[in-house]
């Protein structure tokens, strides 16, 4: 088997390329991600506006996901992002000192160029975590080929591996907290599985549908692992 990683790190020490690219990943700074996130917990439990990312191909079966957040936390007001990175995008340009586009001439923010936003820990159809500030990043685009769910091989199991500690432990408080927030009112009770039952029962989409969205929907609200 012939792997081009095996030859990137013929050209490259590995343990730098690594160390230096995590590095570079630009975060919300943690002083601002509090208030941040606090409200949005708030606004999830008091029916004020939020977002997602858009489910199925071409968003179209985003409504099982509205729907099931209204069953689950009565809310009513969850939106589908226009272009699937509008919301988290606008973000990161709100929160750090950098933007990939200028809005205006007298803007103070830093271009950056090759980075792409990305959600650490993924769960977009997640309201609390498609736009919380701290599974937000800025991240190299040539580190995709480590992240993505498509890179394969010993290297990029072990940079993900580097990779998901070292953001589980930067994260660590807010991790637990959002693990106590979904503990209280997303599992209590049994109130993921019966809001999901609900949905398949009122919902006229096929039943095949209907399964991946169960299992889909008990993804989206899994806890992050350490």
């Amino acid at each position: 088997m012939k792997d081009a990683y095996e030859k990137l790190f013929e050209l490259v020490d590995r343990d730098l390329f690594f160390k230096n690219s995590i590095e570079n990943i630009i975060y919300v700074e943690n002083k601002l991600i509090a208030s941040a996130w606090s409200k949005l917990k708030k606004d999830l439990l008091s029916n004020q506006p939020l977002i997602i990312r858009g489910y199925g191909r071409n968003s179209k079966n985003s409504e099982l996901f509205l729907e099931l957040y209204r069953v689950l936390f009565n809310h009513n007001c969850i939106h589908i992002d226009k272009t699937n990175n509008q919301a988290p995008t606008k973000i990161l340009r709100n929160l750090t000192p950098y933007c990939k586009k200028a809005k205006n001439s007298n803007s103070t923010k830093t271009l950056i160029m090759n980075y792409q936003v990305s959600h650490l820990f993924g769960r977009t159809k997640n309201p609390l975590l498609f736009t919380s500030p701290w599974n937000i990043a800025y991240i190299p685009k040539y580190l995709d080929p480590f992240t993505g769910h498509e890179s394969q091989g010993i290297h990029s199991t072990e940079f993900k591996n580097i990779f998901n500690q070292l953001i589980a432990k930067k994260f660590e408080p807010y991790i637990q907290d959002y693990h106590n927030f979904i503990d209280e009112h997303v599992f209590k009770d049994g109130k993921l599985d019966k809001a999901i039952k609900v949905v398949q029962l009122t919902s006229q989409y096929e039943d095949k549908v209907l399964q991946a969205f169960a299992d889909d929907a008990k993804e989206q609200w899994t806890k992050i692992a350490f």
